[in-house]
């Protein structure tokens, strides 16, 4: 027994946190029972002003001590303030975190009262909320456990600082912080969960943890960091020793916790670690998991895919468990199952049960010269790597047609851009019709084993449902809809000679009457859309937009072509009333009020949706519910998607833009590389064509203003889209990311180079700053207040004006890069944080800007500032080779675009009719 001089001991080890320290010292001083605490602050070898601070706080309380301990990392500093405490009980803070005032009181209070030897508070996250699965186990008040086993999710829980321990259970259980690893606290707070007898949980929030910038997180790269994998093996290696003095429950929790924390390490070890290493690896691992049973395994995991490498290490198949794609190619059904096709002992047949299958439709187009319909999709076999097709044959099955076709495996380039072992996970299939009677027939996927065949109904996507449209084969429509549980069904109506679109249309009729019996969504306007089908029966209908609040693009430039070449055309332009670019459309008439009733109208007899942007987020009415929409409407109305696009694209935009994904019937390219990529790549086949943009009919040179154009594109990790903002997301929840980021600090020292502004002042130009869309609340601060530096607003200064009139543009990775190459202005690129753009933004397309691109390429501060200063005492000219890189990628360098755009889309409702 030890006398102890404080109630509770607070540790706080510090380390490079000068921004953040003040903050979390302050908390601790507002704590109701500060001065029955003894507090310890270990500096760990901070290089900033961190000691300072901490020492400075020392001096003015006497219960607070500061040290510096520049060894062993984290745990090592926790460590030594452990040895130092003189306290009943001891709790962690981390230096960047915060404590709510009556913390440190609440769980003193409660171990007091309920005598047990760790308390457990709530913890929230800031700026961003966390839902920790563990979070379940606090209620209305407080609860006192007999241990880990009655909370077994409570293991995962494995920070140190929202909890309070007894020292004494600590010091004679010889509880310690591992140091000079990750996951210190693990080592410690997990041991104490298993061996404490009486667990107390606080309802109250007694720690609030700060999420910080991503590449000032420890934890944010877990699965790069090569350290990782072995430190999180040394903790699996040592709680294992604790299993001989836990009871029987705990021990069923304590593998629980053994297998679900290293699951996602030994899933993608073998993408991370040399082959030696992950040899070493899977040996020392082997000696773990091989302790545990198949069914602690099957218990534990996520699914079939994280069991395969605990499967390799019960097989000792090293070659499994470094390549589960060369050694897995099929499935194998067996009772209506299937199963990972791999010779393995009866006992561990479990771990090879594909633990879920999905199969998706998500486009379903006519084929008119095979007299059938094409269906493409993807599919997932939850353990069966699609790295390579698989050696399973496909079927679609239109259930009860009688049809039953083979499908093909298709490489997709989305797919892969998800994760790699999915990208062989497409299928088409092509349905004939002829034969097939009236009816509703769900699709299914069949995968043909050398046991049993198993299907698997096919469930319904966005994509599928913004294409879905009544379509004519041969003598047959037929229309893709979902039914019941998202269930993809093919409608088929026989197409009589005479009557066929008559027939057709009674049929639909009786599909809105079922509607409106139901009260179903949108019952009504398919109601409204019945009775005034007199006042829009012949009329082709075009709706254009972009941003609900923008007209500055593509479709901008193609309406007003419209409005002043081909007035006979119905065409609107969808914007908000209070819109700041609503003034300059004014005077061409047919301009409607997003949102307004005449656009609902229009909308219910649209034939074509054009748009620069994302037709369901900025085109429909904001009560209109999107999947309601798509499911119930939609395909009702009919309308054709065009996409004009709003940049060109030459990164792999496939997560987002694959046809598979879009639905959309026409893609705008500017050139033949483009087309090519978004046909081939994308699989949009003639469905993309090189156009060329609307807006580059009006892309005339304005130069000799000397103005420099900084206008960097957005990060989608350092904001919320515009586009999401609806849906509940916070935008201040980044704003700390932002403040913390690479993208923040290059712009503010940029805009502050002493030599750049001086070279603005010499050759006396401005340098205007324009912010992107999605960012434009975010760079607060970022533009210092000099003479020579503006930040231009977009509601007062449209894009293409300032593109017109700069000569010489900056940009890090915008596609307006290739507007200012048409425009034969000189251009740099200032590409400061290309690992991290492209591990977190994008990825690589088909056009590097050192080989393809306008101008030169520069990744620091000083190598931009010398590139400006090089533009300028030379005119500003754009070089030879930048000149004959342009000619050579665009399809057109004519001003026809809005006419070649008008006459496409023409032909695409024209094709549909």
């Amino acid at each position: 027994m030890f006398d102890p001089v404080y109630d509770v001991a607070v540790v706080v080890p510090i380390f490079n946190v000068e921004r953040y320290l003040q903050e979390c010292l302050d908390s601790l001083a507002r704590q109701t029972i500060f001065d029955r605490c003894q507090v310890i602050l270990v500096d760990n070898g901070s290089s900033d002003s961190s000691p300072g601070i901490a020492a400075s706080f020392a001096a003015q309380y006497q219960n607070v001590w500061a040290f510096v301990h520049p060894q062993g990392k984290a745990g090592g500093a926790r460590n030594v303030g452990m040895d130092l405490a003189s306290a009943r009980y001891i709790t962690f803070c981390d230096s960047d975190d915060v404590l709510p005032h009556d913390a440190l009181e609440t769980m003193w209070r409660t171990a007091v009262k309920e005598d047990v030897p760790l308390i457990i508070g709530r913890m929230e996250t800031f700026p961003e909320e966390t839902s920790w699965p563990w979070l379940r186990y606090f209620g209305t008040n407080t609860q006192v456990h007999p241990g880990i086993d009655n909370i077994p999710e409570m293991i995962h829980g494995g920070s140190a600082c929202h909890k309070l321990f007894d020292l004494e259970f600590i010091r004679a259980n010889n509880i310690r912080f591992r140091e000079g690893v990750h996951f210190e606290d693990a080592f410690f707070s997990v041991p104490a969960m298993l061996l404490a007898d009486r667990i107390a949980m606080v309802p109250h929030t007694v720690y609030q943890y700060r999420k910080r910038a991503a590449e000032d997180s420890t934890m944010d790269k877990l699965w790069e960091r090569t350290a990782n994998y072995w430190d999180h093996l040394l903790l699996e290696e040592y709680l294992l020793t604790l299993r001989p003095r836990l009871s029987g429950h705990r021990v069923e929790v304590l593998n629980r916790f053994l297998v679900r924390s290293y699951q996602g390490f030994a899933l993608r070890a073998p993408e991370v670690l040399p082959e030696a290493e992950l040899f070493q690896l899977f040996q020392r691992a082997r000696a773990v998991y091989t302790q545990l049973t198949p069914d602690a395994i099957l218990s534990s995991t996520h699914d079939t895919r994280h069991r395969v490498p605990f499967l390799a290490m019960f097989m000792n198949w090293f070659e499994l468990f470094a390549r589960p794609g060369q050694q897995i190619s099929a499935v194998y059904g067996r009772g209506g199952d299937l199963y990972l096709d791999l010779s393995v002992p009866s006992a561990l047949l479990p771990l090879t049960k594909v633990s879920s299958t999905s199969v998706h439709v998500e486009r379903v187009q006519a084929a008119p010269a095979e007299g059938g319909v094409l269906v493409a999709g993807r599919f997932v076999l939850n353990g069966l790597p699609m790295s390579r097709p698989m050696r399973n044959p496909m079927q679609l099955w239109a259930e009860k047609s009688g049809q039953m076709v083979p499908a093909r495996q298709v490489w997709r380039s989305d797919l892969k851009a998800t994760r790699d072992d999915l990208e062989w996970g497409g299928f088409e299939a092509l349905v004939p019709m002829g034969s097939v009677k009236d009816g509703e027939f769900p699709l299914k996927l069949v995968f043909c084993t050398s046991g049993r065949d198993v299907s698997r109904p096919c469930t319904t996507t966005t994509a599928m449902l913004r294409g879905a449209r009544g379509m004519r084969v041969g003598n047959r429509w037929v229309l893709p809809l979902s039914k019941g549980k998202d269930n993809a069904v093919l409608v088929v109506r026989e197409a009589r000679a005479k009557k066929g679109a008559k027939d057709w249309e009674e049929f639909l009729q009786g599909l809105d009457a079922e509607q409106k019996k139901r009260k179903a969504p949108f019952w009504r306007a398919r109601a409204i859309r019945r009775m005034t089908l007199g006042f829009f029966r012949r009329k082709e209908i075009w709706l254009i937009g972009e941003r609900t609040d923008t007209a500055q693009d593509n479709s901008l430039h193609l309406f007003t072509y419209l409005r002043k070449h081909e007035r006979r055309r119905k065409a609107y332009y969808i914007i908000d009333k209070a819109s700041a670019d609503r003034a300059k459309l004014k005077r061409l008439g047919h301009v409607v009020a997003h949102g307004s009733w005449r656009h609902k109208l229009l909308l219910l007899h649209a034939s074509l949706l054009i748009n620069a942007y994302d037709i369901d987020s900025y085109m429909l009415p904001e009560e209109w519910n999107r999947t309601n929409y798509l499911k119930h409407l939609n395909w009702r109305v009919g309308a054709r998607r065009v996409f004009l696009q709003h940049g060109v694209t030459d990164e792999d935009g496939s997560k987002a833009l694959h046809r598979n994904r879009t639905g959309v019937d026409l893609v705008f390219a500017t050139s033949a590389r483009e087309a090519a990529y978004f046909s081939e790549h994308m699989h949009y086949g003639d469905q993309a064509q090189a156009l060329g943009f609307p807006r580059f009919d009006a892309l005339q040179p304005d130069r000799g203003g000397r103005r420099v154009l900084l206008m960097p594109t957005w990060r989608k990790y350092l904001t919320v889209p515009s586009y999401l903002q609806g849906d509940g997301a916070d935008q201040d929840a980044v704003k700390e990311i932002f403040q913390e980021s690479t993208y923040r600090d290059f712009m503010v020292r940029l805009l502050r180079d002493p030599r750049l502004m001086k070279a603005l002042e010499y050759y006396d130009f401005v340098l205007d700053f324009l912010p992107h869309y999605e960012m434009r609340n975010m760079i607060d601060g970022v533009v210092p207040d000099h003479p020579r530096v503006h930040r231009l607003d977009q509601t007062k200064v449209s894009v293409q004006t300032a593109l017109r009139q700069c000569d010489l543009f900056i940009t890090d990775w915008s596609s307006v890069h290739f507007d200012m190459a048409y425009l034969g202005t000189p251009l740099l690129y200032a590409r400061f944080d290309p690992d991290e753009y492209w591990a977190k933004h994008a990825r690589k397309g088909y056009f590097e800007a050192e080989r393809d691109g306008f101008g030169p390429v520069c990744g620091t501060v000083d190598e931009v500032v010398n590139e400006v200063i090089r533009y300028l005492s030379t005119g500003c000219r754009r070089e030879p080779e930048y000149d004959r890189r342009a000619r050579a990628f665009f399809a057109f360098e004519d001003r026809d675009n809005c006419a070649r755009a008008t006459k496409a889309i023409a032909q695409l409702a024209a094709s549909e009719a």
